[in-house]
């Protein structure tokens, strides 16, 4: 949403409306910080937006809060409501007041929520609403308190739907679909503020003009199932795709199933394929483990394997029950792994209400009578090892991905940044909690993770079936054939490896860094996710790691982004710096580096040679539980 939509202030807010929009974040900066310095609340605001989402400063929440908290003490309503939602985010974060007592930030979004709400901000009423229902499932159901709240929830959300808020409508739809303890179930209200709603309606609250997707399926699932009206599929389809068109994954998921299955309509595999795309895109989890399936039909294994493990990794049993049969047998491209099975069998075991929806007869005793067949194979302390892994686990997130290579049997090399996340601010960095090779769990090598000269050490228990790379020691030349290997851009291109070509082009890094001679600049074509990835000499010995390249659009002036004249400017980690890193990480088993110009071979044989000890690396962290319904349905801040 554009930050002139969020504010309606006064005509001369133009300037700084408009460079903002357009992305000159610097000239709106210069039109709002003036007036937010004089007192100006509606730029106090602007300010407040921009330090909470990044936009031309860094991501601070200090400063947005005391942005915010400016405008809000003025009685600005949005700023007031934008306060709420940041308190409410971090809300486990108690604070002290003046007088050293303990201050929640949860409390302070209610005091927020309430005086914005007060003045009839229809989100401030409906993120009201939403807190009070949270607060009353702390208490007993029949309890005052409880009682109590979810009158207030009652109360703000019908303020809020009386302004055609969306989110309001359908969520007074289900309180009167479900019933509270101060609130009789309706089914006329029900579908009467679901149709509210769902429907495109001019007046409503921005962003919700269009039509509210969630209440859009609900009236779907009801025509589907013939709940509180007629049984309707043509009704339901019509719903579903009203839905689907805006992104709503839930029903790109059901319009996907009903065409797969043929429920009510012609089945219809290419329609159902294209529904179940749009959600797997979305990272659900049901419509990637359907789509795996299709593919596996069709004979594509490779993209069937990657969408049952990203599924499997979210924590649906029926794909990590996949995918433990993918382990075991070594089919859909996995590669046999007693150790792998065992513990995805693990997982699936733990949810066996999952495995009950599957249509396969007995699935929860299979799976347990795999679990023990592969379990035998191995000792006792690997399984005991395994289980504590599997009790500790949470559903997790693909955040990124890169590429290493085995130096020898059991160790990765690979980027120090590949394996290390930072946080929004940029000035703390932090282990991921997971890191896979090839799908399989990997760990860091203790002491070798080195962010100075930007290399790690991954280690792999079970070993490579391959071969590992051969270092060459002889130093790079100018104008020296090269080629890279690696994994980039693993969200579109294939898992199965890419190769570029070029030349060392230069022999030191940019300006300003802190150790130019430890780079060489070379031609082949790099992209995200190639970082960690061998650079290897016209015989297929590793000559550097990729580590970086000269982007483009990081290059701006006065706020403006410019495509610049740079082309293939990318980097590369000398062998040099690489020997002193394993030597110092007390690596001595890889083979002894070539001291001399090898035999050239071709470009197809060095690829081929690469992609044997070359692997994907992919990091994962904990999807984490929030406690409150923050998503996209209301409670953020530019949804007015």
């Amino acid at each position: 949403m554009e930050i002139s939509s969020i504010a309606n202030g006064p005509s001369s807010y133009d300037r700084g409306m408009a460079a903002y929009d357009r992305g000159h974040y610097e000239v709106a900066m210069y039109d709002f910080e003036p007036r937010a310095m004089n007192g100006d609340f509606i730029a106090q605001f602007y300010l407040g937006f921009m330090h909470e989402h990044g936009r031309g400063v860094p991501h601070n929440r200090e400063k947005a809060i005391a942005w915010y908290t400016k405008a809000a003490e003025q009685g600005y309503a949005p700023a007031q409501n934008d306060l709420g939602v940041m308190y409410v985010r971090f809300w486990e974060e108690p604070v002290l007041s003046g007088k050293k007592s303990v201050i929640t930030p949860f409390e302070r979004a209610l005091k927020w929520f309430n005086k914005a709400a007060q003045q009839d901000n229809p989100t401030a009423q409906f993120n009201l609403a939403t807190v009070s229902a949270h607060l009353a499932r702390r208490f007993p159901e029949d309890s005052k308190e409880s009682i109590e709240l979810h009158k207030r929830v009652v109360i703000w959300h019908k303020k809020a739907a009386e302004q055609n808020y969306a989110p309001a409508q359908f969520y007074l739809g289900l309180i009167y679909q479900e019933g509270l303890p101060v609130v009789a179930p309706s089914p006329e209200k029900t579908v009467e503020l679901y149709i509210k709603a769902a429907s495109p309606n001019s007046e409503a609250t921005i962003p919700y003009k269009q039509g509210y997707a969630p209440a859009q399926h609900q009236l779907a699932e009801m025509y589907s199932k013939g709940e509180e009206v007629r049984q309707d599929i043509e009704e339901a389809i019509k719903w579903y795709k009203r839905a689907a068109e805006q992104g709503f994954v839930l029903s790109q998921y059901s319009l996907g199933l009903l065409y797969d299955m043929g429920n009510g309509v012609n089945q219809d595999f290419k329609e159902a394929k294209k529904w179940y795309q749009k959600a797997a895109e979305q990272g659900f989890a049901r419509a990637q483990n359907n789509l795996a399936q299709m593919y596996e039909t069709g004979g594509d294994s490779e993209k069937a394997w990657r969408l049952v493990f990203e599924a499997a990794q979210q924590g649906y049993a029926l794909a990590q029950f996949g995918l433990g049969k993918a382990f075991e047998e070594g089919v859909i491209g996995a590669p046999q792994d007693s150790v792998e099975a065992y513990y995805w069998y693990s997982l699936a075991s733990k949810d066996k209400s999952s495995l009950g929806e599957a249509e396969t007869d007995n699935l929860v005793s299979d799976v347990a009578a795999r679990r023990e067949t592969v379990g035998s194979t191995l000792t006792q302390k690997k399984r005991n090892e395994i289980q504590k892994q599997v009790d500790n686990w949470q559903p997790k997130d693909l955040v990124c991905s890169g590429t290493g290579f085995y130096i020898n049997k059991t160790h990765i090399l690979t980027n120090a940044h590949v394996i290390r996340h930072p946080d929004e601010s940029g000035r703390h960095v932090y282990k991921f909690d997971e890191v896979r090779i090839n799908f399989r769990y990997v760990e860091e090598k203790l002491d070798s993770v080195d962010p100075e000269v930007d290399l790690a050490l991954l280690v792999d228990q079970r070993g490579n079936a391959g071969t590992a790379a051969t270092f060459r020691s002889y130093p790079v030349n100018f104008g020296e054939d090269i080629a890279v290997f690696g994994y980039p851009l693993s969200n579109v291109l294939s898992y199965r490896g890419n190769g570029t070509s070029g030349i060392v082009s230069g022999l030191t890094s940019i300006v300003g860094e802190s150790q130019p001679d430890n780079l060489f600049q070379h031609t082949a074509p790099t992209q995200r996710g190639n970082s960690g990835g061998p650079v290897l000499d016209s015989a297929g010995n590793v000559v550097g790691v990729v580590v970086s390249g000269l982007n483009p659009s990081l290059i701006s002036d006065n706020g403006e982004i410019k495509i610049a004249d740079v082309q293939n400017v990318n980097f590369a980690i000398k062998f040099s710096v690489i020997e002193d890193f394993l030597e110092k990480s007390k690596i001595t088993d890889y083979e002894d580096p070539i001291s001399v110009l090898a035999k050239d071979i071709d470009r197809k044989a060095i690829y081929i040679k690469a992609e044997k000890f070359t692997v994907p690396v992919l990091c994962f962290m904990n999807k984490g539980v929030r406690p409150l319904p923050l998503e996209e349905i209301g409670i953020g801040g530019v949804k007015r």
